[in-house]
């Protein structure tokens, strides 16, 4: 969705950003470290070695989200960041949802890089060994060259398992839904997801490996997300922003003073103020700003050095569905409904969760009836 908004202002604490290629920030998750210590525990090659090779997985993992990114740009959606984890990276992408054609597309280029990478490599790792390693060989008894061929094999192949979060799992669920409802078609790859997970933990624990036992859980978590959201979306399908937005708003000029609004915070149950100028809305000032300015400044701080001059909108006929995409993305700041430059209502987390239980509500009295 294309909209105005923030940048995220929450900083994940169990990542750090290293890079940013074409505007998207590539961040890596602090477990994907506990891997790379086991993997050099394991090893038998050098340190020299072995950095280099962790950079060099870890440099096609990223190419492998950016396949996601590109192709999902090409679709018009936006790729906020890309996490790398130790089962594989995520492009975490922001505004509208895939169609089914377009999420095939989308979840095949990651394991296309891949294997691409792997064919450039092939002609080398052939003329320096006359063979192909075996693709059970341990990435540590492998030439550094041998290595990375082994690893942008596996990690297509394993991200082909039709197992949400994985790629498969989304190829799965895109298949499925050219022909049937997208909640239903997530539920079905979803539990194909959950099934893969329970035959993972059971081979780790026969044989021991806890790694394995890990992937497992978090795929199995992982699908059971994938099938809350579709069901949350399911609920909001054919509805539009105007239906569950707040119509009973107060406001606050830009120019008042955080105590004067921290008055109103109390007297009521809005924790989120658009801020004006007169008829025009400027920004948006939310429980958390007005907090951090009083502790900051005191209260006589005023509200134009706190609020949010980027805000989030949309019009009041717009896709429901589009709003939850964006409250969902990691940006939870309220979304301002404006007709004709008017502010006319505001969509938060909370009023879209009480709309999604009474549409929940609604649908099991017709089906009881």
């Amino acid at each position: 969705m294309g909209r105005p908004g923030n940048e995220r202002q929450t900083v994940n604490l169990l990542s750090f950003q290293i890079a940013s290629v074409d505007g998207i920030p590539i961040r890596i998750h602090f477990t994907l470290w506990l891997l790379l210590i086991w993997l050099g525990a394991a090893s038998h090659s050098s340190g020299l070695t072995i950095v280099l090779l962790a950079v060099s997985i870890l440099a096609c993992i990223v190419l492998h989200e950016l396949g996601h990114a590109l192709v999902a740009r090409h679709f018009g959606i936006i790729t906020r960041d890309i996490t790398v984890y130790p089962i594989g990276g995520v492009a975490s992408l922001s505004g509208r949802r895939p169609k089914p054609h377009e999420e095939f597309w989308i979840a095949l280029a990651g394991p296309a890089v891949n294997f691409l990478i792997a064919g450039l490599l092939a002609p080398i790792v052939l003329a320096s060994s006359h063979k192909f390693p075996f693709l059970n060989a341990p990435l540590g008894s492998l030439s550094f060259i041998d290595a990375v061929f082994v690893a942008n094999l596996w990690l297509p192949i394993f991200n082909l398992i039709p197992a949400f979060p994985m790629d498969g799992g989304r190829i799965l669920r895109s298949v499925l839904a050219m022909r049937m409802p997208v909640p239903k078609a997530t539920r079905i790859a979803a539990g194909v997801g959950q099934l893969f997970a329970i035959l993972m933990a059971i081979f780790g624990m026969l044989s021991g490996n806890g790694f394995l036992i890990l992937i497992a859980f978090l795929v199995f978590i992982g699908a059971s997300q994938e099938i809350t959201t579709a069901e949350g979306f399911s609920l909001v399908e054919n509805h539009t922003a105007g239906e569950a937005m707040l119509r009973e708003l107060k406001t606050v000029e830009s120019g008042a003073s955080l105590g004067e609004v921290a008055k109103i915070l109390l007297e009521g149950s809005q924790q989120d103020f658009p801020v004006v100028v007169g008829t025009h809305t400027v920004g948006i000032l939310t429980r958390s700003d007005i907090i951090t300015g009083i502790a900051t400044e005191g209260e006589s701080a005023w509200v134009s050095s706190y609020m949010r001059r980027n805000f989030n909108q949309i019009e009041p006929n717009a896709p429901l569905a589009r709003a939850l995409e964006a409250l969902s993305s990691g940006d939870r700041s309220p979304i301002l409904v404006i007709e004709n430059e008017e502010l006319v209502g505001m969509l938060t987390s909370e009023n879209i969760v009480e709309f999604m239980s009474l549409e929940h509500a609604r649908r099991h009295s017709k089906a009881r009836t």
